[in-house]
């Protein structure tokens, strides 16, 4: 193709800005979202503590000889 065909076959059309409402609807979804993996990240966290807690209480445990 050439670049006259792929301008004239597909023209991009300009994005419009977000009215008031949009724009506030748009930044709570992104709250929402942001919150979600803040939490789930802080889950996992807390569980590789957990284990790496457990773990040391594992080695520190001495073993009958």
């Amino acid at each position: 193709m050439k670049c006259a065909e792929v301008t004239e076959n597909h023209s991009v059309a300009p994005i419009k800005p977000l009215t008031p409402q949009q724009g506030r609807l748009a930044a709570l979804k992104r709250q929402k979202e942001n919150a979600s993996k803040a939490l789930d990240v802080e889950r996992k966290r807390q569980k590789v503590a957990k284990a790496q807690q457990n773990l040391q209480k594992t080695l520190a445990v001495k073993l009958p000889t």
